[in-house]
Formats: C-alpha cells, sequence, structure tokens
C-alpha cells in the first residue's frame, strides 16, 4: 500500500511540475528595433529576399539584421537583462513592431517546424544542428551592422535555402532562399556566405545554446531564435560513501522485490 501511495505522490507531482512548466514557458517581449550590442541600436541594412510574407518566388524588401527585444520577464538566461537580441527564422510573417507574448521552445521544436516547411533533405534536425554550428563558429565576433546583417542572412539561408554542391549559398538563384544581386554582392552578403562556405569545418570560437521563440497558431509576428552562452557541463563523481551507499540500496530494494513477488 505503502508503495503504491508513493507511486501516486510521485504522478502527481510530476503532473503539477509538467503544467507549472507549461504555463510558465511563456515570455512577453517588446519589439525594440534592431539588433543592440551594448552601445545602441546598430540599424538594418536595405534588401530584397524570397520567400516572404507576399511571395513565394517574388523578390520583396525587407530590413535584414538582427532584432532587439525588450522585456520584464529577466528569469530565462536569455533574458537576465531584460534586452536581448533575437534573429528571425520566420520569412513568410513580418515581424509584429509592438508586444508579443512568444512561446520559450527548444531547438528540437523548430526542427519540428522547419521540417514541415522544407521537406526536402537537409531536414529540420540538421538545419537546427546547423544553426548551432554558425553559432558557435561565428556568433561571438557578431557586432557591428555588417555583422548583424550577415548573421541573418545565414540563418535564412540555412533555415530555408537549398543545398547548392554540398553548401547553403547567398546568391540571386537559389531555388529555396534568394536575395537580389546588390545583396549578393554586398559585403554583408560576402561575409555570409564565407560563413556559410566554411560551415561546419571551421573552428568553434564559443558554445552556444539555442532558443526557440514560437508565436504558435496566431502567426502575427515572426518566429525567432536566441543564442544564449551555453553553461560548461558538470561532471559529478560520487564520492565512495556515497557509491557504498547505493549498493547497499540497490541490494535492499532487490532483497524487498523478492520478498514481494514471492
Amino acid at each position: 500500500m505503502k508503495f503504491k501511495q508513493v507511486l501516486i505522490a510521485v504522478s502527481l507531482m510530476s503532473a503539477v511540475m509538467g503544467s507549472y512548466s507549461a504555463l510558465a514557458a511563456t515570455i512577453d517581449v517588446t519589439n525594440a528595433g534592431s539588433a543592440n550590442f551594448g552601445s545602441g541600436a546598430v540599424g538594418y541594412y536595405g534588401g530584397s529576399v524570397a520567400p516572404n510574407p507576399n511571395s513565394n518566388t517574388n523578390l520583396v524588401g525587407v530590413g535584414i539584421g538582427g532584432d532587439s527585444f525588450t522585456t520584464a520577464n529577466t528569469s530565462y538566461d536569455f533574458s537576465a537583462t531584460g534586452q536581448f537580441n533575437t534573429w528571425c527564422v520566420d520569412i513568410y510573417h513580418w515581424l509584429s513592431g509592438g508586444s508579443v507574448t512568444y512561446t520559450v521552445a527548444t531547438g528540437s521544436e523548430l526542427a519540428t517546424s522547419l521540417s514541415a516547411l522544407r521537406p526536402e533533405t537537409p531536414d529540420g534536425t540538421m538545419r537546427v544542428s546547423q544553426l548551432g554550428q554558425l553559432a558557435n563558429q561565428v556568433y561571438s565576433t557578431v557586432n557591428t551592422k555588417e555583422e548583424s546583417a550577415a548573421f541573418q542572412l545565414a540563418v535564412w539561408a540555412i533555415t530555408y535555402g537549398s543545398t547548392e554542391e554540398g553548401r547553403y549559398r547567398i546568391n540571386t538563384t537559389n531555388t529555396g532562399f534568394r536575395v537580389d544581386n546588390g545583396t549578393a554582392i554586398s559585403a554583408y552578403g560576402m561575409l555570409a556566405d564565407s560563413w556559410l562556405q566554411n560551415l561546419g569545418s571551421a573552428a568553434s570560437t564559443g558554445n552556444y545554446k539555442l532558443t526557440y521563440l514560437n508565436d504558435g497558431t496566431v502567426n502575427n509576428t515572426q518566429d525567432m531564435v536566441v543564442f544564449t552562452v551555453a553553461p560548461p557541463k558538470l561532471v559529478t563523481v560520487p564520492e565512495p560513501t556515497t557509491l557504498a551507499l547505493l549498493g547497499l540500496g540497490l541490494a535492499g530494494f532487490g532483497f524487498s522485490r523478492r520478498n514481494f513477488v514471492s
């Protein structure tokens, strides 16, 4: 009976914690303009991309660069200062200029979304992994208008672009994601293309975690990703006394189980 009561208590606790997590995994943000790396907003470059909210094939003008959000919710690692930079992974909607509630999701959930939008190879899981590679290789160097625009272009190419000869490209002809000629030959366009050329082969300069901000089924703004420095992995080695106690506990569990089965 006591064993059943413990199971019931654990089940109830798990259900409560699961409900709490589901309720807590949102954040209210306000769009504060272009990315801010500590010295003020860096601004956007103007260019044209396809697809976009107006057309899957025709180029439409957009602002190219990262965005800055502010929030009163400082409980997340990425929002601890009340301001953080985000990168668009949704080129089928326009970014809202006001306040928005996002669901704070994971890379695996972004992978599912991308797989539905881009069912061909590479799949969503690979694309999310490549976003992580991009961040680990170059994100620590991004702090100017040019680098902000280059990083956003590279993110779009990875999330929506088709691979050509085994890699993503910033050009005017890609069947998945393409840009106007001026953007393709710009300094930031060529910088993004060089990052993509070295994707997966260049040395990592940081270790970043990806967080996916999803506006769900509302679709009144763009889905975004945030990159934050990942905490180091801690390896805990049990002390000898802990191991001994664990062994005794397992032995006792085995003895109790034999008696229970008998």
